[in-house]
């Protein structure tokens, strides 16, 4: 072969790569819509907002998704197996949403969760992104209080590792204040997703769209990492972003490639610190104060104690420390979580939490419908709590006590009985 041939097949080659370097490729995204169609619903989303933010959702995703639409509540039904969008198939999806009627009797969200992961393993593409989009109004209910356990369990420790080692996203969406927005945050935060609150139904739109956005944040990241020249990701409303791959720079032959390698690993393990930093907080922290020669102020005990105080008769006493505590009719499952029971009807689930924050105890109202006080103010946001504070969760009372102030306080009040006539 001559040299002129050689060149015209170097050229010829290079005309190739530019080719397919110039070839758009598809970030392929499989996405299973799992709606609540339990009974509550009915009354939460009269107008059916619900279903026209999922409309508006698959309206907006593009030929490369394969869309997938389960409802649930006694059991789970695929009203739409995963399947690629086209005219005739949106069609087939507008119907389905159509069809949900709010009239199942029980919430079993474990079984809806198990069959979109079976429909994404079966039916998904090896390639594409995959997620699930989880909306309820409710609990794990199938009636019966063991089996609601074994339930939870169930998805703690099966479903969730199970979708995470396979990449499974779980996006959660708790509709109203009733909604177990722990469950869903768990979801979300163990496979890499987030999860969104609507406390009305008109919320819905707003957060179908936030999703959708992020959707497309992570196929044009998927899409740079082919090397597919695409325009700016379009930001979501929340602070969220995937863990998507690195945009692959141009490698020169002039040795930059070992720094590029280099870079990479550095990121790499930048970003391993603050998943680790995410899980583990409190681990972080107290090993950086070693390192800087610090203890914490506070090793052993309680930093706070909350008394209720309802019946003097059997005052029940808390330790507040770091954890969250979550003042409510029924417990939960979260062992990162203090549950604190106040087992009265006009109480809600999850009806306030006090949380740690620096050096201060913050409570907020979770959207309860009788009102979270404090010392008499009904609070309309989060509020620092003071030793000596009086929480009342309707009509439930808790006395906030911040134990090294006890006594000097104690000490004061008895000042203060002191008859006149002892006076100096």
């Amino acid at each position: 072969m001559t040299s002129n041939s050689i060149a015209r097949l170097a050229a010829l080659a290079v005309v190739l790569g530019l080719l397919l370097g110039m070839t758009p490729v598809r970030a392929d995204q499989d996405v299973v819509l799992l709606l609540d169609n339990s009974g509550s619903m009915r009354a939460n989303d009269p107008q059916r907002l619900a279903s026209k933010a999922v409309h508006d959702f698959v309206t907006s995703q593009g030929p490369e998704t394969q869309i997938s639409v389960i409802e649930f509540a006694t059991t789970p039904k695929v009203l739409v197996p995963l399947t690629p969008l086209t005219t005739s198939s949106r069609a087939k999806v507008y119907e389905a949403l159509k069809s949900i009627d709010y009239r199942g009797q029980w919430t079993d969200t474990a079984a809806a969760l198990e069959r979109a992961v079976y429909e994404l393993n079966n039916s998904g593409r090896s390639t594409a992104q995959k997620y699930i989009i989880l909306m309820t109004d409710g609990h794990v209910d199938v009636g019966s209080d063991t089996r609601d356990a074994e339930k939870i369990n169930w998805i703690n420790q099966s479903l969730i590792p199970q979708a995470a080692r396979q990449h499974i996203r779980i996006f959660g969406v708790a509709f109203t204040d009733q909604a177990d927005y722990e469950l869903l945050q768990t979801l979300a935060v163990k496979t890499g997703a987030d999860y969104f609150r609507a406390y009305h139904d008109s919320d819905m739109a707003g957060i179908f769209q936030r999703i959708g956005n992020i959707l497309l944040n992570a196929r044009l990241a998927a899409s740079s990492e082919s090397g597919t020249a695409t325009s700016a990701p379009v930001s979501s409303q929340k602070d969220f972003q995937f863990n998507t791959p690195l945009t692959k720079p141009e490698v020169q032959a002039n040795g930059h490639a070992g720094w590029i390698w280099l870079t990479v690993l550095a990121v790499i393990l930048v970003s391993g610190a603050g998943i680790y930093l995410f899980w583990n907080r409190t681990a972080v922290r107290k090993t950086l104060q070693q390192f800087g020669g610090h203890q914490p102020e506070h090793v052993e005990g309680p930093q706070a104690v909350l008394y209720d105080i309802s019946n003097p008769n059997d005052i029940k006493r808390y330790e507040l420390t770091e954890k969250s505590t979550v003042i409510g009719r029924v417990s939960g499952y979260d062992p990162e979580v203090q549950y604190v029971i106040a087992n009265e009807a006009t109480i809600g689930r999850c009806h306030a939490v006090i949380e740690h924050r620096g050096r201060v105890f913050w409570i907020t109202d979770q959207g309860s419908i009788n009102g979270t006080f404090v010392n008499g103010e009904r609070l309309t946001g989060d509020r620092a709590l003071k030793h000596g504070d009086i929480i009342a969760v309707h009509r439930h009372e808790f006395e906030f006590v911040i134990p090294e102030l006890f006594e000097s306080d104690a000490t004061v009040l008895a000042a203060r009985e002191r008859p006149a006539s002892q006076a100096s």
